[in-house]
């Protein structure tokens, strides 16, 4: 025959107003009451003992209610100090062991920043624009200026937690009717453990119809990825340059256009599968 088993929980119910005691306070009282009774118990054989000792001895009644009136007043001095030792330790190590987990949670916290911008502009007349994010990890500048008829739309955010840091920039750029001069820089330093590289722009241009995503992510020494992608139209100079590494390892590739032209370029650095 199948058997349950039914678990029932008993409400003991306290009148109105009054407030049930926690079970710490009940195990509090009970314990009171206990030492309670044990002091009662040695001040009443104290007295006993005391008493014995006067029929014994009737002339020295006042010098042993004296002494006797010492040791009570010290067995209540014990007991209160060994109650004040007790709390205060049990509070001290719990101060001490939540200052201890808030000092590990700020230490294991990383330390970082965000920021996201974002514009929008149209019109005609001067630019002037100028940028610059600078990390050890990456680093990112540039600027623009002219004189003519322009629309651009950009966004930039930056993130930075602990060692990883995080940088992303999109642009639609149209300009006509003027000159406008760009130029810019990105650099990964912790590329292939420290190698570096860079990817460099600039252009000198009376039209440009631009579209444009950059992207740089660094994480440690063996995983960082940067990424130029544009596509634009343009009239005039334009110059796309980028460089892996420095001194005599250093790899090259640099581009120069001058004129009418029509052109898409990706540029992308990505170290994550190297090995250690």
């Amino acid at each position: 025959m199948a058997g349950s088993l039914c678990l029932a929980k008993s409400e003991i119910a306290f009148p109105a107003g009054r407030k049930r005691p926690s079970s710490d306070a009940m195990d509090q009282e009970q314990r009171g009451g206990v030492g309670q009774g044990r002091l009662k118990q040695k001040v009443h054989y104290l007295f006993r003992q005391l008493g014995n000792a006067v029929k014994e001895d009737p002339l020295h009644p006042v010098l042993i209610q004296a002494v006797a009136l010492a040791m009570i007043a010290g067995l209540f001095f014990h007991m209160a100090a060994a109650a004040v030792d007790s709390t205060g330790s049990n509070s001290t190590s719990a101060v001490d062991a939540s200052n201890m987990d808030a000092a590990n949670g700020s230490h294991s916290a990383k330390r970082g920043f965000f920021f996201d911008e974002s514009s929008s502009v149209r019109g005609a007349g001067d630019i002037s624009i100028k940028g610059k994010f600078n990390d050890y990890a990456v680093s990112s500048r540039g600027w623009m200026k002219g004189s003519g008829s322009i629309s651009l739309e950009s966004i930039r955010i930056m993130n930075k937690a602990g060692r990883e840091v995080d940088f992303l920039q999109k642009s639609d750029l149209v300009f006509a009717g003027g000159l406008l001069k760009n130029k810019k820089s990105m650099s990964l330093p912790l590329f292939e453990k420290g190698r570096g590289a860079t990817v460099s722009e600039r252009f000198n241009l009376s039209h440009v119809d631009k579209s444009e995503t950059d992207m740089i992510r660094s994480v440690n020494n063996y995983n960082n990825t940067m990424i130029f992608d544009a596509a634009l139209a343009f009239e005039g100079l334009w110059n796309i340059k980028n460089t892996k590494g420095w001194s005599m390892s250093m790899d090259k590739r640099n581009e120069v256009y001058t004129g009418s032209f029509q052109t898409q370029k990706r540029i992308e650095f990505n170290d994550s599968n190297i090995l250690e």
